[in-house]
């Protein structure tokens, strides 16, 4: 009796502990992966596999981590047994692990990196820009050789490059945790990375491709462009280091975080829209197509994507109604900016409301006419 009450406590602890990881098998995948409207890293593994073994641990770890997130799930399948799958996508070596974006789900990306909780943390927030619930993981997105170019893509990606030994290294990562946490609103946009060469995952080809030969150096990327880096060489200050990213990503981020009171303005086009805005219904028809097209010019810069998209709305209601669309939408976002709001969700409310104060100071007896 004694012998069976021990045995049923350990099988109980080991099921609590796979509870988190997702089993997978031919007959659920595609609806606990395909069709699960979640974001699913997916490890395919092999039971005779000793580096499979050796994961596993980590594995369980990453589960628990995500136990509570709704939206990213951890699974596995055998796919030496499961082999139907595992051909499906390609699987010719054990473990790989691909993630199923919930919005891309048929094209898994590949993870490349060192088989750790934070990498495998840091890869899932890198495409998905969710974080396990109640951690604190650091912000700064781990590149190396492996992972860098598809982590980056096409985004800006300002980089430290540094070594454990290095004192300057050790003092900047305090600024550089901070400095990814003022642009964590702007993940789409603008990456902040770090290349620890001191690591054990590759970094040879891009010491070499950069010509790395001092730490820390900080180099930014401008949309994905590896052929044409810049050296950042001005001062290692928060303050400094905001007004680099905002200028090179067109980004408009202030140093705690938050947004600048003229975020989402395209002062360029300030006088058309000024003059657009005050004129009469009639005169706006006209003005609308030359303000529509100063904005399709500012496109071809690859930035300003929101920001066109609204400016366009607010022309289209100024041009088609609702006439009283900006006065009503002003005091909708003014009261709910009194609310809690999540931070993205503060973000989006603050940069709406910019734009649309400012249309609503170019209003003059002419605009009712």
């Amino acid at each position: 009796m004694y012998v069976s009450t021990i045995r049923l406590t350990i099988f109980l602890f080991v099921t609590t502990a796979l509870a988190s990881v997702v089993e997978l098998d031919t007959s659920n995948f595609n609806d606990l992966v395909l069709n699960s409207g979640k974001n699913t890293l997916v490890k395919f593994y092999a039971s005779w596999c000793s580096h499979c073994s050796k994961l596993e641990p980590v594995w369980e770890e990453l589960a628990t981590a995500y136990e509570k997130e709704p939206n990213v799930q951890i699974a596995r399948i055998d796919a030496d047994k499961h082999q139907k799958v595992g051909k499906q996508y390609g699987i010719d070596g054990y473990p790989t692990i691909k993630l199923f974006k919930k919005d891309d789900v048929q094209h898994p990306i590949e993870f490349e990196g060192a088989r750790s909780v934070e990498s495998f943390t840091n890869f899932i927030s890198a495409h998905t820009g969710v974080k396990p619930p109640g951690s604190a993981p650091s912000l700064v997105v781990k590149l190396n050789d492996l992972n860098i170019e598809d982590i980056v893509g096409h985004k800006d990606a300002f980089i430290a490059v540094t070594a454990d030994w290095c004192g300057h290294c050790k003092r900047l990562k305090p600024t550089w945790q901070k400095l990814a946490e003022v642009y964590q609103g702007d993940s789409d946009v603008v990456i902040i990375g770090q290349v620890q060469v001191t690591d054990p995952e590759p970094s040879e080809w891009i010491k070499e491709k950069f010509q790395i030969r001092s730490f820390p150096t900080l180099l930014y990327i401008k949309n994905g462009d590896w052929q044409n880096p810049e050296i950042y060489e001005a001062p290692r200050t928060l303050a400094a280091f905001t007004e680099f990213v905002n200028e090179r990503a067109g980004t408009t981020r202030a140093e705690d975080g938050g947004l600048h009171p003229d975020a989402g303005l395209l002062h360029s086009l300030d006088d058309l829209v000024s003059t657009f805005v005050g004129s009469t219904k009639q005169e706006r028809v006209k003005l609308a197509n030359k303000l529509t097209e100063a904005l399709n010019n500012l496109k071809k810069e690859h930035k300003y994507a929101k920001e066109i998209r609204y400016y366009t709305k607010l022309i289209n209601s100024l041009v088609n109604g609702p006439y009283d669309f900006i006065p009503r939408e002003i005091a909708r976002l003014e009261k709910m900016l009194n609310e809690d709001l999540a931070p993205e969700a503060r973000d989006s409310a603050l940069f709406r409301l910019n734009i649309l104060r400012y249309f609503n100071s170019c209003i003059t007896p002419n605009t009712h006419k």
